[in-house]
Formats: structure tokens, sequence, C-alpha cells
């Protein structure tokens, strides 16, 4: 049985996907709790020396507004990034074709072709817009839901990724 979808990427997909595999990491949630810390501690220690609650809120308030504008402006940044990247790939310009067979996972389209083995992937995530495929935490190939044309459709996917997945790589699939 071999399962076949097409679909043309877009930037925006590219960006949720990233910030899908950022989530994922380490690193992210050490950096979150590392800036936490710091805020806190700025507000923390002035409290501790009996400092009034007024000159310590306008201490603390230039870190949120530097931190809160960074946190809100990296999604606009990476769409603009991933935008100027799309435009200079010619690869992500075309159609992709994703199909998943006995042996493994191929993707290709019109300038190239890439097939990974089942065995290759640790895991394979479900969400409410994608089939995500790591091969390792930080790579992700990713299917777009809406590039699969029917429910039924992603039922099959499901099953065939039960069959082919579930004993080499964690399978986390939606309940359905």
């Amino acid at each position: 049985m071999e399962l076949r979808f097409s679909f043309r990427p877009t930037p925006a997909e590219h960006a949720r996907v990233l910030t899908l595999i950022l989530h994922r990491k380490r690193g992210f949630w050490i950096a979150v709790i590392v800036v936490a810390i710091v805020v806190l501690t700025v507000a923390i220690l002035p409290a501790l020396q009996g400092q009034p609650a007024g000159e310590i809120f306008w201490t603390v308030l230039p870190y949120l507004l530097i931190f809160g504008l960074l946190l809100a402006a990296l999604p606009y940044i990476q769409r603009w990034q991933l935008g100027r990247f799309y435009r200079h790939t010619p690869i992500l310009q075309q159609e992709q074709t994703h199909e998943l067979g006995e042996d493994g996972y191929k993707m290709s389209n019109p300038l190239s072709n890439s097939f990974v083995r089942w065995d290759a992937f640790s895991e394979v995530l479900e969400t409410k817009e994608f089939f995500l495929f790591y091969p390792s935490r930080s790579i992700a190939y990713f299917l777009p839901k809406r590039a699969i044309p029917t429910p039924e459709h992603v039922q099959q996917l499901r099953s065939f990724l039960r069959a082919h997945v579930r004993q080499i790589a964690k399978l986390r699939l939606l309940a359905a």
C-alpha cells in the first residue's frame, strides 16, 4: 500500500512547523526560564531590601518591555526571513509530493527527490494542522493536513503509520 499527497508549502506553514520544533527543544525552555529568573530577581531583590513597590515597578518595567517586544517580534521576523528564503530557493517554490510506502517516506518535486527509510525516524507526531516526521529532535519533515483530501484518507494515513512506524519510533496521533 502506498499513500501519495501533493501540496505547495508556504512560508507561514514552515514558520508554524519551526515553532513546534522549537517548543520541543530543551534549550528554548531553559532560555525562557533564565529570562523569567532574571526579571523576577530584578523585582524580588529590591523588595527584600525594603524598596517601595512603585520603585520596583519602574525598575522592572524596561526589562519587561524589552523582553516582551522581542518575544512579540520573533514570529514576524521569522516569517520575514522565511519569505526571503522562499523567494531565493527554487526547490521550495515547487509543488511537493510526499509518498509513504512500505520502505519509507519519499519527498519529491520537479527539482529534487529525497527518500528516508522508516527506521530513520525517531518520532511521528500528528497535530491539528500537520503530520510531523522527526528523524531527530531538531528536524522534522511535515505533511500539512490540507494536502490530505478527505477524512477517510487521514484515517488511512493513521492506520498506515500505526502499521509501519509504531515498532520503530514514538508515534503520537490524535484520537480518531
